[in-house]
């Protein structure tokens, strides 16, 4: 806490937007040659001799010193007040930084040392390793993966007992399988204030989202197929690479498809917040759209960036929305979709893994 304290101390001093540091700025100069017992003197020669204006902080001008003193004394004593009622509110704040990590040659940074410093409060790191289980990049026991993120709820509520939710802000991240990205989305949710964060590869560094929106969005297709007679749709969003139609079919061939598709998709479309925030309200208008029509399960194939996958997850309303299957693709697997996890949603206590 004292460490934390210090840190955050020596943060406002150098932030350029303080109102007790504005103030201690304006009284340490007159305060300082008040102590130093400063002459201060001007000399303007004339052709009668020197004119001489001078002041002198130990001679007669004493009582104008002790008035300069205490004045400058006085703001310098506001701001260190207002610096430490604001670093001690700071304080009281808690940013839990959430990190999956599920690929083996993963060698970068933690994410809790790249979180912005805009984002105020003490910062938690809770790393979750969803590599065991894993072999040469293939997931063999996903269900490994699932109990460890099934355990983070009660993680979490340790974390956050006994703070105000104004108080508490979440950063997310990860490199994992799809599914377990969703999963930890679906188990965090927005109902704080959430930051989420990407890896990017070619800067080989994690970043916030910040480039511009170019106003791409998906295309949606299959919604209008859909009657109240079906109850089973398989939902296919391609926001990076393609899901295919013959892939899907090998483990869902007897239900509808709706496809939404990123209208100028590829691996680098995604780094913006903006954009990424209409996609998910697409994506959760579509489900919506599904639900009205009386569809009660979704085997969703998410083709999208960690990023995105997460913050999917979190928007998924966990009583009001169907029950939901995230599918894992494998291209080296002869069903191309081996596995998938039955959300925590709709009634449902507890993630289940469905292996095929």
């Amino acid at each position: 806490m004292i460490n934390y304290f210090l840190r955050t101390l020596i943060d406002w001093v150098f932030r350029k937007r303080s109102a007790g540091l504005a103030l201690v700025r304006i009284g340490v100069l007159p305060l300082s040659a008040v102590l130093a017992g400063l002459t201060v003197g001007v000399k303007i020669p004339t052709s009668q001799g020197d004119l001489i204006f001078s002041w002198d902080s130990s001679g007669s001008a004493g009582a104008l010193s002790w008035g300069v003193f205490i004045i400058a004394l006085s703001v310098v004593l506001l701001g260190i007040f207002l610096i430490v009622r604001d670093v001690r509110r700071e304080s009281r704040k808690k940013v839990i930084v959430i990190e999956a990590r599920g690929l083996r040659d993963y060698q970068g940074q933690p994410l809790a040392t790249s979180v912005p410093t805009s984002i105020l409060g003490r910062r938690e790191q809770v790393v979750i390793d969803l590599r065991k289980g894993m072999d040469d990049g293939t997931i063999f026991n996903p269900d490994i993966a699932i109990r460890r993120l099934v355990s983070l709820p009660d993680d979490i509520a340790r974390r956050c007992d006994g703070l105000d939710r104004s108080d508490l802000s979440f950063v997310l991240g990860g490199l994992a399988p799809v599914p377990l990205l969703f999963l930890l989305g679906v188990i965090v949710d927005d109902e704080s204030r959430t930051l989420i964060m990407d890896w990017d590869r070619r800067q080989h560094a994690w970043r916030i989202l910040t480039d511009e929106d170019d106003g791409n969005r998906f295309a949606v297709t299959g919604l209008d197929a859909i009657n109240t007679e079906v109850k089973r749709v398989a939902l296919c969003v391609s926001a990076s690479y393609d899901v295919l139609d013959a892939d899907v079919q090998m483990v869902e061939p007897d239900i509808p498809i709706v496809k939404a598709k990123l209208v100028g998709r590829n691996t680098h479309s995604h780094w913006s917040e903006a954009k990424q925030q209409q996609l998910a309200q697409q994506f959760l208008d579509i489900v919506m759209s599904l639900a009205r029509q009386g569809v009660v399960e979704i085997s969703l194939f998410l083709a999208a960036p960690a990023s995105l996958s997460l913050r999917l997850g979190t928007i998924y309303d966990k009583r009001n929305l169907p029950r939901i299957e995230v599918n894992q693709y494998e291209q080296s697997d002869p069903k191309r979709f081996p596995w998938a996890i039955r959300m925590p949603v709709a009634g449902l206590p507890h993630a289940e893994l469905i292996q095929r």
